[in-house]
């Protein structure tokens, strides 16, 4: 899920290293430290003496070894810092993996206290599961040290001998030192960027060593707006076999495209009814554009297929048993297309690309584990570039429609050099299990496509009738999603893939929105989707407003605006930034209320809430009238224009967003007078 849409229970998902210790961590996460105010390290509220890493990859006949040692102290200087920062933080997967571990807290009054280690294993925590283990290390106070020291190996895959590293950590750090050691056969090839410090080398007959140092290292932490690679120092490397190979980007399209692409025939069953499905989709269309035709099958896996997790039993099955079967998987999925686009002879291209907060990719040096979206891009009747992205268990992504992580950002698309006629080895993957191979590859950068605010919006519209008699209100409402917004909350719910009842999604709206509504829908009266860019849809719906309409008396009427406007403010809840926001993409949120009474009614005097503000990264629009004497309107809307909010002028985003905070905290007086006739 994306930053854009009830963010304030928002789960977002990050990449982290294997585990961090004393608060480390390659691009670290949580909020933005303040600590930096001070000019002195060892004013803050905790800081490290030393840090340093090292990391020796080794190799036998059959597989490949990374051992890392880490040691470090951390100075805690305040309560503040206690509460923050003495925790041991690990990552369930390295749980059982460790050499060595030892923690020691050197209190100020020079006594040792020895953390009792065993009980950080106690925990039943999924040893698959991303979330960080907190451990508290117990006893610590303002003024003592915390010396951790561990060790662990790993045995990797060959692909996975590579890490994207930098030196900052969530508390400043006096010394912060990385280290990478290769056993003889292995050899360390590396790029630095954004300033990264050169290293010291060191060969001998056992052992390469390069050595990464810092002094005075300031803190930086990050969230899930802030993109770390893209402004601080960071350093990629990767341990190769070979002393002098450079990775091409024809290995890049034969390993990481073609082996997840290309259709399999190994397990023949129900294989053959891949062209009947394909006949009676295209019935007399047969003799139609080939784009048209596979719009038409595109379509119809969308409307009558299902989406499932890979299975083992099924990995080697063909496009015609899912077919057949009414279900794909994410892998089965690549499959199917490419074997549709060659079909129709549509010409295709690899589309390479890396989520925005990832970081930009590198189009010069071609780096293992540097795309974390694959998927299809192929010519459309207008000499350009349609893109294809493939169905998740989640989300069935539209014609044109990507991932709003990947909006306005660079991509590498890649092809065969030469067009040959398809041979039935390049088509599929047989008995003999040899995959399609290409010689050579056309390769170009292009910057994948983003949508205004304008057109990426949500606007929520209530019509509410106020019943005197009752005391309750009621409403009739129509939601638009639109743009990267739609693409967002579809993809959250998987509403549309997966067929469920609109009452579930609005259950799991209110769950995952995590504030208090007082908006609640009692049944949708209908619902609208057009699958072509902007992909909008919109939901119409009845229910009534729980709390935020109070009666005071048989005269009065009181309107509380806490719990009915809920936009999607962008965090400012920070003092300062250290690093920009990047955002998914610009956005507009609209929200109108219209409340009819049966009388007349005046709003009793109180001081002017209109609001029209704008500035540099955004506009908020509040009005508030009186219609026709009986009905009171209030319009609500709330803009971010750009998908960047600069760190030295968050300021404005912290104004743009305290307007909306003061309009939420009013409260409307309404004064009943003559019954309407």
């Amino acid at each position: 899920m994306n930053q854009l849409y009830f963010k304030r229970k928002a789960k977002f998902y990050f990449f982290a290293s294997l585990f961090s210790l004393c608060s480390l961590s390659t691009f670290a996460t949580d909020t933005i430290s303040n600590q930096n105010k001070s000019n002195k390290i060892t004013d803050a509220d905790a800081y490290m003496l030393f840090s340093s890493t090292d990391v020796t990859y080794n190799r036998t006949w059959l597989e490949f070894s990374r051992t890392i040692k880490y040691k470090c102290k951390m100075v805690v200087n305040t309560r503040t810092g206690v509460d923050k920062y003495a925790f041991f933080n690990l990552m369930p997967s390295v749980r059982n993996k460790f050499d060595q571990l030892q923690i020691n807290t050197l209190k100020a009054d020079g006594s040792t206290v020895q953390l009792d280690t065993s009980l950080l294993f106690k925990n039943k925590t999924d040893e698959k599961s991303l979330e960080m283990i907190h451990y508290p290390i117990p006893g610590v106070e303002p003024g003592d040290t915390i010396h951790t020291t561990y060790s662990y190996t790993d045995i990797l895959e060959k692909n996975e001998m590579i890490d994207f590293v930098d030196l900052f950590h969530e508390v400043p750090s006096l010394y912060t030192q990385f280290r990478v050691n290769t056993a003889p056969g292995l050899w360390l090839r590396y790029k630095s960027y954004n300033g990264f410090p050169d290293p010291v080398t060191t060969v001998s007959d056992t052992v390469a060593s390069c050595t990464f140092r810092q002094k005075k290292v300031r803190a930086i932490n990050t969230n899930q707006y802030t993109c770390a690679p893209c402004e601080l120092p960071y350093l990629y490397y990767s341990i190769e076999k070979e002393k002098n190979h450079l990775r091409t980007w024809k290995e890049v399209y034969n390993q990481e495209f073609n082996i997840i692409t290309q259709p399999i025939r190994i397990d023949l069953e129900k294989s053959s009814y891949y062209k009947k499905w394909k006949k009676k989709v295209l019935g007399k269309a047969v003799d139609s554009s080939k784009y048209h035709q596979f719009n038409l099958l595109h379509q119809e896996i969308i409307n009558q297929m299902g989406m499932q997790a890979p299975t083992r039993e099924e990995f080697l099955k063909t496009n015609g048993y899912f077919l057949k079967k009414k279900h794909f998987d994410p892998i089965s999925i690549r499959r199917m297309y490419r074997q549709l686009l060659e079909d129709l002879e549509i010409k295709y291209w690899a589309v390479f690309a890396r989520s925005k907060r990832s970081g930009k990719i590198d189009p010069y040096y071609i780096r293992r584990g540097e795309y974390d979206h694959v998927f299809f891009a192929y010519e459309n009747p207008n000499n350009g570039l349609t893109l294809l992205y493939p169905h998740t268990e989640d989300h069935y992504y539209q014609i044109n429609e990507i991932p709003t992580a990947l909006y306005n950002t660079d991509a590498i698309i890649a092809r065969p050099a030469i067009d040959e006629k398809l041979r039935r080895t390049d088509k599929f993957i047989s008995y003999d299990l040899k995959m399609a191979q290409v010689d050579s590859v056309a390769v170009n950068v292009i910057k994948l496509p983003c949508m205004t605010s304008n057109r990426n919006f949500i606007k929520q519209i209530y019509y509410c009738n106020v019943n005197l008699e009752k005391k309750e209100t009621t409403f009739k409402s129509r939601l638009s999603v639109s743009g990267g917004m739609s693409t967002d909350i579809r993809s959250f719910y998987g509403m549309l893939g997966k067929n469920k009842e609109m009452s579930d999604y609005y259950e799991a709206l209110s769950e995952f929105e995590g504030d208090k509504t007082d908006v609640e829908i009692d049944s949708i009266t209908s619902f609208h989707f057009k699958n072509e860019k902007p992909f909008l849809f919109s939901v119409n719906a009845e229910g009534h407003i729980k709390e935020s309409v109070h009666f005071l008396n048989d005269s009065i009427v009181s309107i509380s605006l806490e719990n009915l406007l809920l936009h999607n403010e962008i965090n400012s809840e920070l003092d300062s930034l250290d690093l920009n926001y990047y955002l998914d993409f610009a956005f507009t949120d609209f929200c109108m209320y219209s409340f009819k009474f049966p009388c007349n009614v005046e709003l009793i005097s109180q001081a002017e809430v209109n609001k029209n503000f704008a500035n540099k990264f955004g506009e908020y629009l509040f009005i508030m009238n009186v219609l026709h004497e009986n009905e009171i309107i209030l319009r609500s809307n709330y803009k971010i224009k750009s998908d960047i909010i600069e760190k030295n002028e968050y300021e404005e985003l912290k104004a743009l967003n305290e307007l909306v905070k003061d309009i939420k905290n009013v409260r409307i007086l309404v004064k009943l007078k003559s019954v309407k006739s």
